[in-house]
């Protein structure tokens, strides 16, 4: 099962399936793009996006989420 939630500013996919969750969230200094092992409960990577390239982040995302 895949969910997908997005916003002007965030956006969050869940892979059920693989146990991973991908969020996009404004930051500072644009856009955070973190995965999330949500089986062991910690972060696995953050990727920080510059503030013009939210669909970029998003797409990266949906990647890493592999959805």
């Amino acid at each position: 099962m895949i969910i997908s939630q997005t916003s002007t500013e965030n956006a969050t996919f869940v892979n059920v399936l693989y146990g991973i969750s991908a969020l996009v969230t404004k930051v500072k200094k644009g856009y955070a793009v973190t995965l999330i092992d949500t089986d062991a409960e910690q972060i696995v990577a953050t990727k920080i996006y510059p503030p013009t390239m939210f669909d970029q982040a998003v797409a990266y995302a949906k990647k890493i989420a592999n959805v």
